[in-house]
């Protein structure tokens, strides 16, 4: 299993990031496939920094992200747009948790590994507590080898993927959709308070990261916390790429010839 993949770009060649399209989600807003394609005029190669679709074990809109993710990847082929993707916590069936780009110099992830435990606001892991816990004590070696972190984290998806909460049965008057959000927002008191502290420390959070295990990168590109963001530690830049998600932006960066040219919100119309 290869979970680092390094390459170097061609030359002159676009390559645009982006991440967390969560293809089919009830709170997705990600564009349909072919609208998404035409947006990428003159890029050569795109970069999906996961979470592009719902691929958990018991995700209710599997069928249907898979389908779509099948439909943009033949859309990627017939316009000849090479397509790299990343695995999320949301895609734990793909491979490829880490991308380095001419010579390391750019680095591309989900982000979910800055977590060791992947995702602690979410439900999934509330109900999976006591088994992640265990296998962050199993392996050791995750905090000290970027081999070993990203199978620890490939790991723990793949884990939390059997967890997902079952789909809300039947329609909902306004008053049940209302107790249902506030529930799904503020329960329990520690969901809010972990994400609030995800987004403050993201920048930190990815920067003590790269110094432990990618010290070489002078560009990081992460997805998952749902907040773009940019952040500079000295020689490195650090990027957030956002969410198609409701309640988030979507951005791109783009890169060309081992340098970074762009970083922008996605407005489709």
């Amino acid at each position: 299993m290869s979970l680092i993949r390094d390459i170097t770009s061609p030359p002159g060649c676009i390559v645009r990031f982006i991440s967390d399209l969560h293809l089919a989600h009830k709170r997705g807003r990600a564009p349909q496939p072919e609208r998404l394609v035409q947006s990428m005029e003159g890029v050569g190669m795109l970069v999906l920094c996961g979470d592009t679709a719902e691929t958990r074990e018991t995700c209710a809109e599997r069928d249907k992200s898979i389908a779509l993710r099948d439909e943009l990847r033949s859309l990627c082929s017939e316009r000849r747009i090479q397509l790299i993707e990343l695995a999320g916590n949301h895609d734990p069936d793909v491979e490829l948790q880490m991308l380095r780009l001419d010579e390391g110099r750019i680095v591309a992830m989900h982000g979910h590994s800055l977590l060791p435990t992947v995702s602690p606001w979410s439900r999934e892991y509330m109900r999976s507590k006591r088994i992640i816990n265990s296998l962050i004590r199993e392996h050791p070696e995750a905090f000290s080898s970027l081999p070993a972190r990203l199978e620890l984290t490939r790991a723990i998806s793949a884990e939390l993927g059997r967890h997902v909460p079952p789909p809300n049965p039947g329609r909902l008057t306004f008053a049940g959709r209302m107790v249902r959000e506030l529930y799904h927002c503020f329960w329990p008191p520690q969901r809010p308070l972990n994400i609030v502290n995800s987004w403050l420390t993201c920048g930190l959070r990815a920067e003590l990261f790269a110094r432990r295990y990618v010290p070489e990168a002078r560009l990081l590109i992460i997805g998952h916390f749902h907040r773009g963001g940019q952040w500079r530690y000295g020689s490195r830049t650090i990027l957030n790429t956002g969410a198609w998600f409701e309640h988030a932006t979507p951005y791109a960066v783009d890169v060309c010839d081992g340098r970074f040219v762009r970083y922008f919100p996605m407005h489709l119309a």
